[in-house]
């Protein structure tokens, strides 16, 4: 007894011999065959818990990711207009921001919105005019993807009569290369004499792109800049400059040298503001929308963390109410309060560590296979789990963010750590002499 005595009270604190008593505690006995149960119910809690917010955080990640990179990859990153009047000047203006050393690319482009008509099909569209060679820098559309070519684009007078389509477009209207269209643009403005007619032309399909990306596959026509122009009757004019920066995601910084390098760095912000924005302007709808609703999963899916981990108490109140006698032995043969409360408290943190843990292999594991599970899925319930018409993705996409995982993991052991604090306590404030008198 006096060995025993002597060896508990030289314990070091988590030793060996609190280790050894906690890894007992989580297995079944003959009395707690229940405790058992419990903490097992809370293991998987936790990890289905885990690997779900996991699963979910990946997946709004990888839709905003996505869906940043083939906007981006398309379209500018920065946009420099006359205050919604039409840019006479861009030739010279976009030679100047050429030669910022931070701007990659500078493209003036003529938006004109129009109507698509064909013997198939009828829909709205949107038409860029830009100049061919400026569309052939772009590694989205000219890629291997295209079906067709851009050698002949921008080829004949005022750029000829050739278009590039999306292709969700191409066969919403029924037509493939080498087939016409009609495209159908409003009359303008009134003016003292009327409002001028409709314009209306046919144009051929000399390519079909592939972004990947439903609302520009499925809105987006180019067409050589000078045909655009005749056609929306703005002949040498266009809309805006679009810009491409070095880091589009840090896009704050180039702002001011961009009003600088165009003559506006002596105005305040809200005139810059009307001559040049950025694309989280064009687009703040949809990733407003992304980023709000990816805040509340996250509390909504730390939530469903909260109530498994909580899990761990009962486990806890069960064992302790179980091991009374236990617990009180030890303390007759040495254990301190303290030693008892770290003996439970490593038993709680131990269902939170290797929940945490399993929940993280489980949540990677249906992130590297989620395209496999989706599509299984799609085909058991005879429709599609992820149409691109709604999410203007062909894919489900996830990105595995070990920052997030690290998020999750730590609210995780925290958690069981705090749902383990009163339990073990509780234990460590048995009395051996009521808890033997009636052993």
């Amino acid at each position: 007894m006096t060995s025993n005595l002597g060896k508990s009270r030289a314990a070091q604190p988590f030793g060996r011999f609190e280790w050894s008593v906690a890894r007992r505690y989580l297995g079944a006995t003959r009395k707690g065959a229940g405790v058992s149960l419990i903490t097992g119910i809370a293991f998987v809690g936790i990890m289905l818990s885990v690997a779900t917010l996991i699963v979910v955080m990946s997946v709004f990640q990888g839709f905003r990711v996505m869906l940043l990179s083939q906007l981006l990859s398309v379209g500018g990153h920065i946009f420099v207009t006359n205050a919604g009047m039409p840019l006479e000047n861009y030739d010279d203006l976009a030679d100047l921001l050429r030669e910022e050393s931070y701007v990659e690319r500078a493209t003036p482009v003529l938006n004109v919105d129009s109507y698509f008509v064909t013997d198939y099909g009828q829909t709205a569209a949107r038409i860029v005019g830009i100049a061919p060679q400026d569309l052939k820098d772009i590694p989205e559309i000219n890629s291997s993807s295209l079906l067709g070519s851009l050698e002949t684009f921008g080829v004949g007078e005022y750029g000829g009569e050739e278009i590039v389509i999306g292709w969700r477009l191409s066969r919403e209207l029924g037509v493939t290369l080498g087939d016409t269209l009609t495209a159908v643009t409003s009359g303008g403005p009134a003016t003292a004499f009327g409002r001028p007619p409709t314009t209306q032309k046919r144009y051929r399909v000399g390519a079909i792109f592939n972004v990947g990306n439903s609302f520009i596959d499925g809105h987006y026509t180019y067409m050589p800049l000078e045909q655009a122009q005749l056609f929306g009757r703005k002949k040498g004019q266009v809309t805006e400059i679009e810009l491409r920066v070095q880091e589009p995601l840090d896009i704050d910084p180039f702002l001011m040298p961009v009003a600088e390098a165009v003559g506006l760095g002596q105005y305040d912000q809200d005139i810059i503001g009307g001559y040049i924005f950025d694309w989280r302007d064009r687009n703040k709808e949809i990733f407003n929308a992304v980023q709000t609703e990816r805040g509340l999963m996250r509390i909504l899916m730390l939530m469903i963390v909260l109530v498994a981990t909580m899990l761990i108490i009962s486990g806890l109140v069960m064992l302790v109410k179980d091991k009374r006698s236990d617990i009180a032995v030890m303390r007759t043969m040495g254990a301190t309060e303290g030693m008892v409360m770290r003996m439970f408290m490593l038993t709680g943190a131990t269902i939170g560590v290797t929940g945490a843990t399993a929940g993280v292999a489980l949540g990677a594991l249906i992130i590297f296979n989620l395209q496999s599970i989706e599509t299984f899925l799609s085909e058991r319930v005879g429709y599609d789990l992820f149409p691109p018409e709604v999410y203007y993705l062909d894919h489900l996409p996830a990105v595995f963010e070990w920052q997030e995982v690290g998020i999750v993991v730590a609210f995780t052991l925290t958690m069981s750590f705090i749902f383990s604090a009163y339990p073990a306590w509780r234990a460590s404030r048995v009395d051996p002499v009521e808890a033997l008198r009636y052993e």
